[in-house]
């Protein structure tokens, strides 16, 4: 999960990095500063990541709080936007602001980060009673037979 969590993370910045910089190059951008430098923060951030796996490797917090950040800036920027600064936005620019299943999306995929094991997990099956009555059973089949 964490690996595939990962790729999308590069994915993401992928595509918003495209996106900021067809908006830059296009130059008729109607959304504020703000938006765009939150965006810019996360994909700088994004990238570090990224460096950072190459060099070493990123811890599960890390990635989390990636997902978290982005969610957390889809949620401002939808409620700025609609508010305070209401704009056309065009498709390049969707994907610096966000959608409103980018926040829904991310926290589950936090929340099924959060909760897979990388650890394997061994139950009881059988009650010691049961495991206590079968034991002298075995040995006196396993002496039959002798």
């Amino acid at each position: 999960m964490k690996k595939f969590m990962y790729y999308l993370m590069m994915l993401n910045t992928f595509v918003a990095a495209i996106a900021l910089a067809v908006v830059f190059i296009m130059g008729n951008s109607s959304l504020p500063s703000i938006v765009l430098a939150l965006r810019g923060a996360l994909v700088v951030t994004g990238v570090v990541l990224v460096v950072k796996r190459y060099v070493s490797w990123v811890r599960r917090s890390e990635i989390t709080g990636f997902y978290i950040a982005e969610a957390a800036i889809a949620v401002f920027n939808l409620i700025f936007l609609s508010v305070f600064f209401p704009v056309d936005v065009s498709f390049f620019e969707y994907a610096i602001t966000g959608t409103l299943i980018t926040p829904i999306l991310n926290l589950a995929l936090v929340f099924l980060l959060r909760k897979t094991n990388k650890y394997v997990t061994f139950e009881n099956v059988t009650e010691p009673v049961e495991a206590a009555q079968r034991v002298p059973s075995q040995v006196l089949v396993s002496q039959a037979a002798k």
